[in-house]
């Protein structure tokens, strides 16, 4: 039989990434980044690229990125090579999942 594995979200502590950033690692390997991600009203990543694509889907609260906003079950997808920030006036939570760890623009 296969195993699985399991993490709540809502009892696991979650780690403070930056200022008004925390972050909770669903699945950290190479090739295989899942990452939920929880940015306070105001917060938010400065620009930044990725070698390669990333997707973000929208959980709660409103993210924002490049003049738009975008409410809870957006997705996004940045082909690699793309430079973005992300961020929340109001707050939000969203998934990332991407292949390697962003690097500053």
């Amino acid at each position: 039989m296969n195993e699985f594995s399991h993490i709540d979200s809502t009892t696991t502590p979650w780690q403070r990434f930056s200022e008004g950033i925390e972050m909770l690692v669903l699945r950290g390997e190479p090739g295989a980044n899942r990452v939920l991600l929880r940015l306070a009203p105001g917060h938010g990543y400065p620009v930044h690229h990725h070698e390669v694509a990333e997707e973000v889907f929208v959980i709660e609260g409103v993210y924002e990125d490049r003049g738009q906003q975008f409410g809870p079950g957006s997705y996004l997808h940045y082909p690699p090579g793309t430079d973005h920030d992300a961020r929340s006036s109001t707050g939000c939570t969203f998934l990332v999942i991407n292949a390697k760890v962003p690097k500053a623009a």
